[in-house]
């Protein structure tokens, strides 16, 4: 038999709608494409699909228009899912798999659940690399031999009666890398790309009664190396797979744009269906109706609009120039418009009627009127013509069991926290999401940036330059745009993400811009010219040097076919030097990765965004990244449960770079989460004038009207809320702002009483995404400012003073504390018999170190200074000052003499000690990690009360959003259990913070000014030498850092000096006091409050 050529490139260029369009067409009897390569398809870079349909929009057929109105797949006697457990056999190398399988049913095999990654389910393992190939030797288009796992599935179906007229497609939602497919022992078909689907017409192998579906999987082929993003390598049919029946005509595709009049209030729809005849009869009399229904589900064209099919499948294509893109076309008055505030949607419903008006089909998909552009007068985004911003965070498929394999439930509540979180924007990083997530996105009001699946990563640009590989680029960007087109929520079609840049990036984005011209073409590699004057090659000792991130710019233009100057990861001062370039390039600039979130991070997001707003051309970036990429696993020795990362499962290459996100593996928000929430607000509040109680309301939406909240404003007493008041309905429009008095709602300040004031912004109806009462903004003032209260002469009860060895012991009623002489240190302290200190209480100069402090600006190297301390105690000194008051003066030097602390203890009678602190430096020395001092305490008092900011752990370029208050938890809620421990847990601007066992019993911690603190029962050694969390031994104390500061934690990246905080988080190395009291304190006698009150002298 003569081999047909494969025309997979000359496929993606033909038009949409051609009357004669192409598909991968290979005979069955030949069960793999001739190929240059004379080799097997999946080494093969010009055949990426055998006998695979044209991609086209995800759409169901229904038998009738309610159904096709209603959506509901499951409902629809057209869809049959193939979910569920399947027979599996696995080895590891191709050679060992199963011959012929396919060719009869098989027995004896293990069951597999589908979809799921084989590597969750036990078969070989995990891996993860980060910008490099997981296999070696990495020579495209070949895979390895010895080493690459093929999965062999099987399982059996029957098709209902009623579809032995139809057209059956099999569908495949994602199958990584590579697979083949048969029915019935017959060779069915071929497909990469392990993010998008696949669909194949299954209609002549299907057979009467039981059917055989068998498919063959490799874990890496040709197609691997497009797919070199930085994430777990897991492979199998990770996505779900179903039947779907049509008729044998049928609407196979569809396309609508709408286009906005100049005033953004009438539309233009225009419909371009492509029809499929299968039946080999004439279509006279045939028509495609199209009708609008709002979302009522009412009608809103007062008659269809109608085509007849023949006209449609004969359309004639010119010579010259193409056809017009709307074959169906109407305008539309004024209708509701999508956007990302207010996701207003309509149903089309398209239904195929024969000649005499029987219903054939019908299909449906959501429809929204929006436009996109870019301001002329500043590049900013418009939507619907209102400037938007785009809160965005990158989003790649991850579950901590299930790998890639999520489920609905899954899709759902990642995105229910994206919206909730006030994120307005999704990049589907590095890759096209399920097609059920862009669903959640019409409908709750996400904004998308929708990417390719291709990463070349650990080539370069070498792929981009070559022709071979032309075929199979601009198959991953077309089905892509092929399939998601009809999602209003997707706003930038994204060419990939770090391939280098070549011409077949240029092809990539020809096609698009062609195919579809109402979104604006993304990709961030594509910046410089070499060829153009003032180019700067990138080894170029200039280019190269140490904090010089001229990178950073355009060199000199970006390419020309990007609609979008994206770049990663800026520091602060990039955004004004990308947008004032001399270079005359005004497209928009966008930040697709920025805040990277490892570990303890996502520092300075405020700043970012005051800069963001208001830098021309800035319209937005999206955070690294949603989700730490942890996959659950028990540690052999001690069956802890344990998340893991790169090298847990015993891969070369170990590397925590798979935990950065704002959200924790399961789902749970981070700490971060809520910085971002309060930052990318649409209301924001400010204190305009404190002495008059006035706040600014800025409703910053783009389009909705305070109106549609309700507004509350709480006043607190020392933390307390002594007040919450429903504010009068606010019709501030979108854009503006407004002057409120606080006055009306103000008590009479007390002395020595902190008052403070919250306005709180909740929904006020139910929401797609959340219910009425939910908080979408809120923001917090000082009406009063902290003050301590002053301190007084007191006669306290007497005490007694007495060296014990290397020791002053200072007795009272019911208490002793032991000051030792060795080392100047609180080391002791007896409470009613009982030990409260159990590590000395020292000054402390360092933290443990952070993700962005170990990898990034490496903190350890450039502040070693302050790493492991040597105290030189110069002396320790008892003075008595009164019958009831005695002090312990300490000096220290340390630094090789370059600086002094002075730790002075003041003991009263009712054992309350007064720790004054006192750093002197002689010169000027490095900055500083932190300024403060850590003891150890009670292991049981492991129940934690404070009067500071919470409800979580906060960092001073991190504690935007988190208000000051009186909050609870016990110390395993308290810390932050990032996956690779590190220093966690900070509170800021902490008034007092109480310690106690179930007994209420423990130690009270004041500040004479605002403190940071922080306590967890392990050391800081043991925080720094574990590399997970299991790791962490208990040290039989809770080590309390009690500190004036502690420095931001940054990440603007995590592995440059931009990791770093901004120099306004650091902590110079220049003269520092403060104090703090510590007393033991049992809750019920009197309140902590009172406590507090009564606690200075």
């Amino acid at each position: 038999m003569k081999k047909l050529k494969y025309l997979l490139f000359f496929t993606s260029l033909i038009p949409f709608g051609i009357k004669a369009q192409l598909v991968d067409k290979t005979p069955a009897a030949v069960p793999n494409a001739p190929s240059i390569y004379q080799t097997e398809p999946y080494e093969d870079p010009t055949v990426s699909g055998i006998n695979r349909d044209a991609s086209r929009a995800t759409a169901y057929s229904f038998d009738n228009v309610q159904s096709a109105l209603q959506g509901n797949r499951e409902k629809s006697n057209r869809y049959l899912s193939l979910n569920g457990e399947w027979d599996f056999s696995f080895a590891l190398k191709p050679a060992d798999a199963p011959k012929d399988f396919y060719k009869s049913k098989v027995t004896g095999w293990k069951k597999i659940p589908v979809p799921a990654n084989w590597e969750m389910q036990g078969y070989d393992k995990p891996i993860y690399k980060s910008a490099v190939y997981p296999f070696r030797p990495v020579n495209p288009p070949f895979v390895p031999k010895d080493y690459n796992g093929v999965g062999c599935y099987q399982r059996s179906f029957s098709v209902p009666a009623n579809w032995k007229e139809s057209n059956v497609t099999l569908h495949f939602g994602g199958v990584s890398s590579a697979y083949k497919v048969w029915l019935n022992g017959k060779f069915v078909g071929y497909a990469e790309d392990s993010f998008l689907s696949s669909e194949f017409n299954i209609t002549p192998y299907l057979q009467e009664g039981e059917n055989v579906l068998s498919v063959w999987v490799i874990r890496w082929s040709d197609g691997s190396f497009l797919e070199d993003q930085d994430q777990w390598r897991l492979s199998g049919i990770h996505r779900e797979v179903f039947l779907h029946a049509e008729p044998k005509l049928r609407i196979a595709d569809f396309f609508y744009q709408t286009k906005l009049d100049k005033d953004y209030k009438d539309a233009l729809l225009s419909i371009r269906p492509r029809m499929e005849n299968l039946t080999g009869k004439e279509v006279v009399g045939y028509q495609l109706k199209a009708q609008l229904f709002d979302k009522n589900n009412q009608p809103v064209l007062e008659k269809p609009l109608e085509k007849s099919v023949e006209s449609i499948i004969n359309e004639i294509y010119p010579r010259l120039d193409n056809t017009k893109f709307g074959l169906l076309e109407i305008q539309v008055k004024n209708p509701e418009k999508w956007s990302d505030e207010i996701p207003n949607l309509y149903t089309l419903v398209l239904s195929l009627e024969d000649s005499v008006g029987n219903l054939l089909e019908a299909k449906s998909c959501k429809l929204g009127f929006r436009s996109i552009e870019f301001s002329k007068e500043n590049s900013k985004l418009l939507i619907n013509g209102k400037v938007t911003y785009l809160y965005g965070v990158n989003r790649p498929d991850h579950h901590p069991t299930k790998g890639k394999a999520l489920s609905r439930e899954d899709i759902l509540q990642d995105i229910l926290t994206i919206k909730r979180f006030n994120f307005n924007c999704i990049r589907t990083s590095h890759y096209p999401s399920d097609p059920y997530l862009y669903d959640l996105c019409d409908e709750f009001g996400i904004l998308v940036i929708d990417e390719a699946n291709l990463e070349t990563h650990g080539l370069g640009s070498k792929l981009s330059n070559d022709a071979a590989w032309t075929g199979a680029y601009l198959e991953r960007s077309n089905r892509m745009a092929l399939r998601d087109k009809n999602h209003p929520s997707i706003i930038f079609w994204s060419l990939g993400n770090e391939a280098g840049r070549g011409p077949n990036h240029a092809a990539m984005a020809a096609w698009i811009h062609d195919f579809d011209i109402t979104r604006p073409v993304h990709y961030e590699p594509a910046m410089g010219s070499p060829n153009m004057e003032g180019y700067m090659d990138n080894k170029d000792p200039k280019y190269l040097k140490p904090n010089d991130h001229s990178h950073r710019i355009q060199n000199p233009l970006d390419q020309y076919y990007v609609d979008i100057v994206s770049r990663m990861y800026p520091a602060m001062y990039t955004p004004e030097l990308l947008a004032n370039q001399p270079n005359g390039d005004n497209r928009p600039i966008f930040f697709c990765e920025y805040a990277h979130a490892m570990g303890n991070s996502a520092g300075n997001l405020k700043e970012f965004w005051d800069l963001f707003r208001k830098t021309k051309r800035v319209i937005g970036g999206c955070i690294w990244e949603f989700k730490d990429q942890g996959l659950l696993k028990k540690d052999t020795e001690s069956a802890k449960d344990f998340y893991a990362y790169g090298g847990d499962f015993g891969e070369k290459y170990f590397d925590n770079f798979t935990i950065k996100g704002v959200v924790a593996s399961d789902g749970r928000a981070k700490a971060a989460m809520y910085e971002c929430k309060r930052v990318f607000q649409g209301i924001e509040s400010t204190l305009e004038n404190a002495e008059t109680a006035t706040i600014r309301i800025s409703n910053r939406h783009a389009t909705k009207s305070l109106g549609d909240y309700t507004i509350f404003i709480k006043i607190l007493e020392d933390g307390k809320v002594i007040s919450s008041k429903e504010l009068p309905k606010m019709n501030l429009q979108a854009g503006k702002d407004t002057l409120f008095s606080l006055v009306p709602y103000l008590p009479k300040f007390k002395v020595n009483t902190e008052f403070l004031a919250e306005l709180h912004v909740v929904l006020s109806k139910n929401e797609a995404w959340a219910e009425k009462g939910f908080e979408v903004a809120s923001n917090q003032f000082a009406l009063t400012g902290f003050s301590q209260n002053e301190s007084f002469n007191k006669t306290f009860p007497a005490l007694a003073l007495s060296e014990e060895s290397t020791v002053f012991a200072i007795k009272g009623k019911g208490f002793q504390i032991k000051i030792n002489q060795s080392n100047g240190a609180l080391s002791s302290y007896l409470f009613k018999g009982k030990e409260q200190i159990f590590s000395p209480l020292l000054p402390k100069f360092s933290r443990p170190l952070t993700d962005n402090d170990r990898r990034g600006w490496k903190a350890q190297r450039k502040l070693k200074q302050w790493y492991n301390v040597d105290l030189k105690l110069k002396s320790c000194v008892a003075k008595t000052i009164s019958k009831g008051i005695i002090q312990i003066s300490t000096n220290y030097s340390l630094v090789n003499d370059s600086a002094i602390v002075q730790v002075n203890y003041s003991i009263n009678g009712d054992g309350v000690i007064k720790v004054h602190y006192n750093f002197k430096p002689s010169f000027t020395l490095p900055n500083m990690p932190k300024v403060g001092m850590q003891c150890g305490i009670e292991r049981t008092f492991d129940n934690i009360t404070w009067y500071g900011k919470g409800e979580l752990e906060n960092y001073v370029d991190r504690a935007y959003g988190f208000d000051i208050g009186i909050y609870q938890q016990n110390i395993q809620d308290f810390m932050e259990p990032y996956v690779v421990p590190q220093e966690n847990g900070n509170r800021t601007d902490v008034r007092w913070m109480y310690l106690s066992n179930k007994k209420q019993e423990g130690l009270l911690v004041m500040a004479d000014s605002l403190l940071s603190m922080s306590a967890r029962p392990y050391t800081d050694q043991n925080i720094e030498t574990a590399k997970h969390t299991y790791k962490l031994r208990d040290a039989g104390f809770i080590n309390l850092n009690i500190d004036l500061r502690q420095m931001g934690v940054g990440g603007n990246d995590s592995w440059s000096d931009v990791a770093a905080p901004l120099e306004q988080y650091q902590i110079k190395a220049q003269p520092y006091q403060y104090s703090f009291y510590i007393s033991p304190y049992i809750a019920g006698k009197e309140s902590i409050s009172a406590k507090v009150k009564a606690l200075k002298f």
